[in-house]
């Protein structure tokens, strides 16, 4: 691990860190410092026992990894550890379903139904592999 990666005793300081870097270009530090912020998030579940919101890079997944619906043809890039790029604004998964069932598209083929681009898994079968119940 790079030592500047080392360095970073929290969650916060590795997203810091991760974004400054994105900022120069240094994709090498970005992948290390969301993968230490993972490491401190899961610590805080088996310290705490409370699962976090969705984490995308504790699922697998890096920045600009891709997630889709597969019955309506929608995809979504992952931006951060918790945001999604779609239709060129970051947001929350929550607020892109809410989005796409006020467009009139039915919740059953939206809930539960994103799956990695890369590997076509459920994401909600990588986020509880990643923080089991």
């Amino acid at each position: 691990m790079n030592p500047i990666v080392e360095r970073c005793k929290t969650e916060k300081d590795c997203l810091v860190l991760a974004e400054n870097a994105k900022k120069k270009g240094r994709i090498d530090i970005v992948d290390e410092a969301n993968i230490r912020a993972v490491e401190l998030r899961q610590q805080g579940y088996r310290d705490t026992g409370k699962r976090p919101s969705i984490d995308y890079h504790a699922c697998g997944l890096k920045d600009g990894d891709k997630i889709y619906l597969p019955d309506i043809d929608i995809e979504a890039e992952v931006w951060s550890h918790r945001k999604l790029l779609f239709e060129g604004c970051d947001t929350y998964i929550t607020t892109i379903e809410r989005e796409l069932i006020s467009r009139g598209l039915p919740n059953i083929k939206i809930a539960n139904k994103w799956r990695i681009r890369a590997t076509d898994e459920v994401l909600n079968d990588a986020y509880n592999r990643a923080y089991p119940k």
